[in-house]
């Protein structure tokens, strides 16, 4: 992937948060929340920061150190400062069910934007979101010292359970079967169609069962390996 094509599509690598901070509601009879003097940092809104060019299979493999299907099972968040902002960042522990692609570290913590701290939360639209217990496949790229999801949301593809028609000897039948299929990050943000002949990795992947999904980042991990 050109740096062209992934500085288009993070459009704004660290993008605002929007900031809310709890406010004394006993004798004040103030709003349970609001938004602090300061709820929206400098720049643009979150929503518009957010804004993102659909990258392709190739691009989020070529981006990444590896790619895992991997469970949360701990998290901790802490302000941090980043792209010349104070911001607060979750550090997410994972727990590797299977390797994709590429050979993670033993231990992996992902940083994500956003989080709580005390009585001061941050959301940051675009970011992957994830859920403690929740199973995803996930590209993991390095940032510095840092481990984070490639793509941000788009690189993030939480595990889902299904069913789908059983087939016998070709013909679908009555019966169902449980099946794992891959869906979209809860929050995206704005994400603009991509241009060219080449479809997204959310087109391909999102629907996609568990096992098709792995297949199609397997061989193009390995395309891409292969051309170094």
């Amino acid at each position: 992937m050109s740096p062209r094509a992934f500085g288009i599509a993070l459009l704004v690598a660290l993008p605002p948060a929007l900031t809310l901070t709890p406010l004394p509601t006993a004798d004040s009879r103030a709003p349970a929340t609001a938004a602090s003097p300061g709820a929206l940092l400098s720049g643009p809104r979150a929503a518009q920061a957010a804004l993102a060019i659909q990258l392709s299979l190739d691009e989020l493999v070529a981006a990444a150190s590896y790619v895992v299907v991997a469970t949360a099972i701990e998290q901790r968040s802490q302000w941090e400062e980043l792209g010349g902002a104070r911001r607060i960042v979750t550090y997410t522990r994972l727990s590797i069910d299977r390797t994709v692609a590429g050979q993670p570290d033993g231990e992996v913590w992902i940083r994500t934007l956003g989080g709580v701290v005390g009585d001061v939360g941050q959301h940051v639209s675009g970011d992957a979101q994830l859920a403690i217990g929740a199973q995803a496949m996930l590209f993991v790229a390095r940032a510095g010292s840092a481990l984070v999801v490639s793509g941000m949301a788009q690189g993030h593809y939480p595990v889902v359970d299904g069913e789908d028609a059983a087939r016998v000897n070709g013909v679908t039948g009555a019966r169902r079967i449980a099946v794992r299929r891959l869906s979209a990050s809860p929050d995206s943000g704005t994400v603009l169609p991509r241009p060219g002949p080449a479809i997204s990795a959310r087109e391909q992947l999102v629907g996609a069962t568990l096992d098709t999904a792995i297949d199609a980042v397997s061989r193009a991990w390995k395309a891409k390996h292969a051309q170094r």
